[in-house]
């Protein structure tokens, strides 16, 4: 135990000694850590938007002018048959319309299309909410038999189906960022670690050769920098966990204003997996360290 405590003594002797290189190499290892819980926080929040955007998707199937209230009626009963369908509402021929002009604001083509016929083209409409959006296609699939086909006019889907592509590709490429930046980060973190350490094993060139003359082993001497290292890995743990939570209980009740209807409460879900996360995280920090420092001893440190 004396020994274990002299090796903890001579690693904080170090790390003050070496105060500025210690800063440094913690703050960079905050930086590390704190991309990589960025890309952790927009993960969940990346889930939580497309989550949000599936239960907004509305699906309109619009019939033609002959349809009888009775065929949409029959429609509307066939659809909610379906296990995939979450809700069919009934919209009037008068609603349609504005519907449609409201859903091809943006089209001046299918716009004056419509200044140029005669009265309302577009006879009654269901709107269609599903379970989840990936059902779509199917639910609209089991549209496509000889008994409704012939009345569908014009079917909305595909907006939708582009914006959840969309915003999936957006979220795929700004993780792929962020975790590249995480490893630049810790490739720049395992560069300061090396020449920390062999700073360290300089400014101590004196204390080592003393400890070898006076029978120190080889692990004595080389424990406190294998200590110092792992001391930089908790430090740097604990000022980002303390940052992410400071920053976390600012920022949550905006997040869960801005995703109303979905579960994207950041406090609780780092509440819950804290323990694993920061300690995988620590850990991996740890053992990066650890061999920087052990590959540095090994250039550096003749025991």
């Amino acid at each position: 135990m004396r020994t274990f405590f002299r090796i903890i003594r001579f690693a904080m002797q170090s790390m003050l000694r070496n105060f500025w290189l210690s800063f440094v190499t913690v703050s960079v290892f905050v930086l590390t850590l704190i991309t990589v819980n960025a890309v952790i926080i927009l993960n969940v929040l990346a889930n939580a938007s497309v989550k949000s955007v599936e239960g907004r998707v509305q699906v309109t199937v619009y019939f033609t002018s002959d349809a009888s209230v009775d065929t949409v009626k029959s429609t509307q009963s066939y659809l909610l048959g379906l296990s995939q369908v979450k809700d069919v509402s009934y919209v009037t021929a008068e609603d349609a319309l504005i519907a449609f002009k409201e859903t091809h604001k943006s089209d001046p083509v299918i716009l004056g299309a419509l200044d140029e016929v005669d009265g309302n083209p577009l006879g009654q409409a269901l709107k269609i909410r599903a379970y989840n959006a990936a059902d779509f296609p199917f639910i609209l699939e089991a549209l496509e038999t000889p008994e409704y086909a012939p009345f569908i006019k014009d079917k909305n889907y595909n907006n939708y189906e582009s914006a959840l592509k969309v915003l999936g590709n957006f979220s795929e490429k700004i993780r792929i960022g962020f975790l590249v930046l995480a490893l630049f980060f810790g490739f720049i973190a395992m560069l300061i670690v090396f020449n920390t350490i062999r700073v360290a094993i300089y400014v101590h060139r004196e204390e080592i050769g003393v400890m070898k003359l006076v029978g120190a082993n080889d692990w004595f001497i080389r424990g406190p920098f294998l200590l110092e290292s792992i001391f930089y890995a908790f430090i740097a743990t604990g000022i980002m966990a303390g940052i992410i939570a400071t920053t976390l209980r600012f920022a949550n009740p905006y997040i869960v204003a801005f995703f109303q209807g979905v579960d994207v409460d950041l406090v609780a879900y780092y509440s819950t997996n804290a323990l694993p996360m920061f300690g995988a995280q620590f850990g991996i920090l740890a053992f990066l360290g650890l061999a920087t420092t052990a590959f540095a001893m090994r250039r550096y440190l003749r025991v």
